[in-house]
């Protein structure tokens, strides 16, 4: 049989034309850029959409499908994608995302049902800075998201960093844990059962 590679990822929308000997993304990277804001937000193609890359890994022939970028606002950047763990490699419908609202400079968790295509949940408060997101299974599963939600969130009013445990269902936030120590913006993570 044919065996088919799915993977759904965030990508700019504009990925197939963009002009890399224009911008170099990697240039928007370097230290003195990253400290003028201005320029980051100018000059990335920050509009981001939810895009699935179906790869025959007999016949090397590929399609690649955008879901609808129906989130609000439109400016909003997505990355991150995790997904219930015993899902990978398998059906799926939902991933959850960081969502960074360029506008306002803020970071936001969403519920992204790839299935109908939507947002189906999602978590904001002001001056909350979430990281990236990872999904912990209920050790007796009777669903796919039947399970918790883990993120550090950084609070750039205070300069603090709390790690925060969501529904995986419908994100409320079910626990809030200090720390004492600062952890800073983007940091990945990663949850081990043992």
């Amino acid at each position: 049989g044919e065996i088919e590679l799915v993977m759904d990822a965030p990508t700019t929308s504009d990925v197939n034309a963009l002009d890399l000997n224009k911008l170099c993304l990697f240039d928007a990277l370097k230290i003195p850029n990253m400290k003028k804001s201005e320029f980051m937000y100018e000059n990335m193609p920050w509009n981001t959409t939810i895009r699935r890359f179906i790869l025959n890994i007999n016949t090397l022939k590929y399609k690649i499908e955008d879901f609808p970028r129906n989130w609000n606002p439109l400016d909003t950047n997505v990355e991150f994608p995790f997904v219930n763990p015993a899902h990978l490699g398998k059906d799926y419908s939902f991933s959850y995302f960081q969502s960074w609202q360029m506008s306002t400079d803020t970071m936001d968790l969403m519920k992204y049902d790839v299935c109908k295509k939507t947002t189906s949940a999602e978590w904001h408060e002001d001056h909350k800075m979430v990281m990236e997101p990872v999904f912990a299974a209920n050790p007796k599963p009777t669903c796919e998201d039947d399970g918790v939600v883990m993120a550090p969130v950084y609070d750039n009013s205070k300069g603090t960093t709390e790690l925060i445990v969501w529904d995986a269902k419908d994100l409320k936030v079910l626990a809030r844990f200090d720390n004492t120590v600062k952890v800073p913006l983007t940091i990945h993570g990663w949850w081990f059962s043992d």
